[in-house]
């Protein structure tokens, strides 16, 4: 004798057997939301154990042998004197600070340029804004002299490889 789906709806059966029987997995029903929110708190919870036994593990185990020697900073031999905290030139951290923001700028266009066909006209004139707003940045940094290095910023003349007009390779008084 064949049952039709409505003859399955009638008894309470869905799919040949009962409604709501059966792991959740299995039924292709979802989850709760406490469901995962527990197995999620039992992960971080292992994590954060394991974690913390090998912390421990590490600090039992390695033993530790102060020696002033030990503890001296390393400077290829040459016993270190003085404060080794010198204060950097401003103009290293604003190159740093360019470098990051023109390598940006290449993580965006590469992303357009991997999309362009699906972003069209208007995918084109974002990207043309945004690269004149970075062409303006560069060169507003530019005319502030923000890329020259040098004392009193002023630029390295020759590169930097004289020094008193002679050459470095040179012996000073020949």
């Amino acid at each position: 004798m064949l049952l039709t789906t409505a003859a399955f709806a009638a008894t309470g059966m869905e799919g040949g057997r009962l409604a709501g029987s059966g792991p959740a997995g299995l039924s292709g029903e979802q989850p709760t939301g406490l469901s995962q929110l527990s197995s999620f708190g039992i992960y971080a919870l292992m994590v954060l154990v394991i974690l913390g036994l090998l912390m421990f593990l590490t600090t039992w185990l390695g033993g530790r042998r102060p020696d002033p020697a030990k503890d001296m900073p390393y400077e290829s031999g040459v016993i270190p004197t003085g404060s080794a905290r010198l204060r950097l030139p401003v103009q290293f951290y604003l190159i740093a600070i360019f470098f990051i923001i023109f390598d940006l700028e290449a993580v965006f266009v590469y992303s357009w340029a991997v999309a362009f066909d699906l972003l069209g006209w208007q995918g084109f004139a974002c990207i043309s804004f945004f690269i004149g707003a970075l062409l303006i940045g560069l060169v507003y940094i530019w005319k502030k002299k923000g890329l020259q290095w040098g004392p009193g910023g002023k630029v390295i003349q020759n590169g930097g490889c004289m020094r008193n007009g002679a050459s470095l390779y040179e012996p000073a008084g020949g």
